[in-house]
């Protein structure tokens, strides 16, 4: 015998066992070399599409949903008669908004304005303090208004009594003249 044919009918046998180990584990050659691919794409390597018809059940099915949702919404709203509108559609479907803007009463505006001005006050009263405490000469003290006084407020400025009655407007100038040059005849 020639050793080629013995080495020939060898690799035969080896593959027939190897089919063999194949159909009694359950797994095939092909997807032990391709391990880190998905089996249900096939041996072949091609990607899977879908068909038309495929894709046009696929959408007629989500408009179903989408039907189902809008009606389970506009069911709700019709029992519920009472709630306003744009609560009834809150309600029933969360993602909505409102298109109302909340507003503040004049009452809450007022305790509010009222808290914040005890705030600054607070606040005004301890850094006149350490103002105070801080200044070490009676002079210095002096200069620091006490607690409760008042800015003095300046007197306005009298006018002169030639234009006491006069109207408090500006008399309006006139621009100058553009300055001509002399034109030189040669």
């Amino acid at each position: 015998m020639d050793t080629q044919k013995v080495v020939a009918e060898i690799d035969a046998e080896i593959s027939r066992l190897q089919q063999v180990k194949a159909l009694l584990t359950g797994t095939s050659t092909t997807e032990n070399r391709n391990a880190g691919r998905s089996s249900v794409a096939g041996s072949s390597g091609k990607k899977r599409t879908l068909s038309a018809e495929a894709r046009e059940r696929i959408a007629a099915a989500q408009r179903a949903r989408w039907a189902k949702a809008k009606k389970a919404v506009k069911r709700a709203a019709r029992h519920t008669s009472a709630v306003p509108a744009r609560k009834k559609a809150a309600t029933a479907n969360p993602a909505v908004k409102s298109a109302k803007k909340r507003t503040v009463s004049p009452e809450a505006r007022a305790r509010m304005a009222a808290g914040q001005t005890a705030r600054w006050a607070k606040i005004k009263k301890a850094g006149k303090k350490a103002a105070r405490g801080a200044a070490t000469s009676p002079a210095e003290r002096a200069a620091i208004p006490a607690k409760g006084a008042r800015k003095s407020i300046p007197a306005k400025k009298a006018r002169p009594a030639e234009r006491a009655n006069a109207p408090n407007t500006k008399a309006s100038v006139a621009p100058p003249a553009p300055a001509t040059s002399p034109t030189v005849v040669s």
